[in-house]
């Protein structure tokens, strides 16, 4: 699994297809070919995050997932179980002014407690700032 953090806006999309990229260049040595399939927060159902190559806007799946009363700490322990592969992409939103609204504050917590989550179990963990990847992990 491999987990790129940053800001909005930063290319962050685009550093997890290369990331995706090698992985498959890897695997075309060994004769697989993997389809790139990326899922972002307008999923139709939970099943798509566990079969995606890249899951994007990772921080408003959260939002979503609590909005509809959800557990996102377990849909991420089922992502982890059967996409161990996924490379998930989230940006950081834990900077700046903590907002009075309630969810707000608790979609960000939880955000934060989740990524902090996925980079511990993560084999690789990015940064990206202009583009560029920082390999953090």
């Amino acid at each position: 699994m491999k987990l790129i953090i940053g800001g909005v806006a930063q290319g962050k999309l685009e550093v997890a297809k290369r990331c995706v990229k090698r992985t498959n260049s890897e695997l075309d040595t060994q004769n697989i070919s993997k389809t790139v399939v990326i899922v972002d927060e307008n999923y139709n159902s939970i099943e798509e995050l566990y079969m995606a190559t890249i899951i994007n806007h990772f921080h408003l799946i959260v939002k979503r997932l609590l909005q509809e009363k959800q557990e996102p700490e377990w849909i991420l322990e089922e992502i982890i179980a059967k996409n161990p592969n996924v490379c998930i992409v989230s940006t950081e939103i834990g900077y700046g002014i903590v907002p009075m609204d309630s969810f707000e504050r608790e979609y960000r917590e939880r955000t934060g407690r989740i990524c902090c989550k996925i980079a511990t179990k993560a084999d690789e963990v990015y940064r990206v700032l202009c583009g560029i990847e920082a390999r953090i992990k």
